[in-house]
């Protein structure tokens, strides 16, 4: 009797797992350079006060919509839980 082993070997010995050979070589992306013309916006907005509140803002918004999307899936879970009970 043939050994578990040898008849796994010989179902494994027509599939290609991984062929890579059509595959070139990797090339990562380069980055853009930098010209005279780009600009740094921390230059417009003035102060230290002005940049805290820029920052502020950002995460006011960032908190809104998280809080959107937990009072979206609390109605789904209300609308489900009606629907199937």
């Amino acid at each position: 009797m043939r050994d578990v082993r040898d008849i796994r070997d010989d179902l494994n010995e027509d599939f290609v797992v991984a062929d890579m050979s059509g595959v070139g070589g990797f090339s990562s992306p380069t980055p853009m350079p930098s010209s005279e013309s780009s600009r740094d916006v921390r230059d417009e907005l003035g102060g230290t006060e002005e940049q805290v509140m820029v920052m502020l803002g950002a995460l006011k918004a960032g908190l809104s919509i998280g809080l959107v999307y937990i009072i979206g899936f609390a109605i789904a879970i209300a609308v489900m839980l009606a629907i199937w009970t």
